[in-house]
């Protein structure tokens, strides 16, 4: 019986980190090869950023952000190649793409990735717990997030290059946030049973939470 839950544990473990990476080249790859195919109204959603999203909520702000440096390097350096990411300012956003995914996802992780164990037991303690937004909330929202700062981004450096901006760059945008946050709501709900396996009961504390008092 102990030696089954050690067992169980590591099991545990290393289904979320191999899900985790696979999750981590399946946001590229797709994003490359199979994105750029799927357009409503000329648009691909951000499957880059419905990875971050999930994997924000996830496994946290540290991990998130390593991941956010990987994507924008790998996104600079094939950019040229990235016609629909190209826009009418290529030069800026291929020295943007690095700044941008690892800025934005950490400014996001902080409103959306789960609290720490320590700043959870600390609050139940001095009974200051505050009630959080579920979790697919919370990644959808940092998913749309995200891809507002990206598109808000591009389209002020199409004005900085002296383009002027039109009601169908805001649409665009827009509607690129709109599908991208719906994309995330199709797949985060496998991933995370794939991340966390089945839901399970667990037993709770029943106990009031120990009081302290300043002296």
């Amino acid at each position: 019986m102990y030696a089954a839950a050690p067992r169980a544990y590591r099991a545990g473990f290393i289904r979320r980190y191999l899900v985790f990476a696979l999750m981590v080249v399946f946001g590229y790859l797709g994003e490359v090869c199979i994105m750029p195919y799927i357009r409503i109204f000329g648009i691909s959603p951000n499957l880059l950023y419905v990875m971050i999203g999930i994997i924000t909520v996830a496994f946290g702000k540290l991990r998130v952000f390593w991941v956010g440096m990987i994507y924008g390097l790998l996104m600079q350096i094939m950019l040229p190649s990235v016609a629909f990411l190209n826009l009418e300012t290529g030069e800026y956003t291929a020295l943007l793409d690095l700044a941008l995914y690892s800025l934005s996802t950490l400014f996001c992780s902080f409103a959306f990735a789960d609290k720490p164990l320590k700043t959870l037991e600390y609050e139940r303690a001095v009974n200051r717990r505050r009630k959080e937004l579920a979790p697919w909330l919370r990644t959808v929202l940092c998913t749309a997030l995200n891809t507002f700062i990206y598109e808000a981004v591009h389209v002020t450096y199409i004005y900085l290059g002296g383009s002027p901006v039109t009601v169908g760059h805001i649409f665009r945008a827009l509607l690129t946030v709109l599908l991208t946050s719906l994309l995330c709501l199709l797949l985060l709900f496998p991933l995370r049973r794939a991340i966390f396996g089945p839901v399970q009961e667990t037993a709770q504390m029943k106990t009031a939470p120990v009081m302290f008092t300043r002296v």
